[in-house]
């Protein structure tokens, strides 16, 4: 049987992804009710698509359910007879980026041994929304308010892709108790010390009783907007970048970048820096250094073991 999902899932894939027959992909599946309706899709399809399907599990063994939850999706994937990788992790503290870092090399590691094009997670447009409002609070800049977008290559051979983006968390749960699937739920969902739980639980549906009822797709249809100028500015930054960037040396011409506005000095100086340190100094240092070069003074910074000096109309970096 199929739902009005199994077709959105199905123009995801081929109209937005673009993915074709015989792809590779690497699910990451949790347990949840998200990955578990992206995998009951995946399965639903495959007598229409030839797709190489893999599952990836990852345990943190933070929770005092973990074993349980992995020993549940043991069981659920041997039905599946799907390839499945399951992966646990010392019980060490990690920060929420830490262990999304580690996640994620499990991921491509996994990939790359098995020969995976695409590596797929279960983010939804509830998910979308609730990013968006964290990195609202942290102060993001614009190009931090959309982390969650359809695709992203991961390196040359290896893409993630979000197929089901443009599904509600409502429209998931629908889905789950329509088709019985067994669900495992994870508590610490529930646990407000947790900035997300408290912006899914009670920020989201303040918003969406009192001020916007759909607000899920006008928070996409706004991040769809931003993520198109922000790739113009990219596109405008690298630009710039090759125009002024020394030919042998770890230097831009500041003479060149004054003229540019503000947001692309600002831009260029942030891809200069990541380009021949692999760091991103903060905003105060690249205003430190924007200002000097505005009042046409000498730059001498020091920011985290890599100086910045400027030398007549170049501005060099050495570590």
């Amino acid at each position: 049987m199929t739902t009005f999902l199994h077709q959105r899932f199905k123009d995801n894939l081929i109209d937005t992804l673009n993915l074709i027959n015989g792809s590779s992909m690497l699910l990451a599946i949790s347990g949840g009710q998200d990955s578990l309706c992206m995998l009951r899709l995946f399965l639903d399809i495959s007598k229409e698509y030839t797709f190489k399907l893999g599952i990836i599990h990852v345990d943190h063994q933070w929770r005092n359910d973990g074993t349980q939850n992995t020993a549940h999706m043991i069981k659920l994937l041997n039905i599946s007879k799907i390839d499945a990788y399951f992966f646990q992790i010392n019980p060490i503290y990690y920060s929420e980026l830490e262990a999304r870092a580690i996640r994620y090399q499990l991921f491509i590691q996994t990939a790359i041994s098995h020969k995976y094009q695409e590596i797929v997670t279960a983010h939804s447009s509830t998910d979308q929304a609730e990013t968006c409002f964290q990195n609202i609070i942290r102060g993001s800049s614009i190009d931090g308010l959309n982390s969650l977008r359809w695709h992203r290559q991961l390196d040359q051979q290896i893409r993630l892709i979000r197929p089901i983006l443009n599904f509600t968390r409502s429209e998931i749960g629908w889905f789950c108790r329509y088709f019985s699937l067994p669900v495992w739920t994870d508590p610490t969902n529930t646990i407000y010390l947790y900035q997300r739980n408290r912006i899914r639980h009670e920020l989201i549906p303040y918003i969406q009783s009192f001020l916007r009822g759909n607000l899920e797709q006008q928070i996409s249809n706004f991040l769809g907007k931003t993520d198109l100028d922000c790739e113009y500015l990219r596109q405008n930054t690298v630009k710039i970048y090759q125009d002024i960037r020394h030919p042998n040396l770890a230097a831009i011409n500041i003479l060149r970048l004054r003229h540019q506005h503000m947001a692309l000095q600002i831009r260029v100086l942030m891809l200069f820096y990541l380009y021949h340190t692999n760091q991103s100094p903060p905003y105060s240092i690249i205003g430190q250094i924007l200002l000097h070069i505005k009042k046409k003074q000498s730059v001498g910074i020091v920011y985290n073991g890599i100086v910045s000096e400027s030398h007549a109309q170049w501005l060099y970096i050495r570590l």
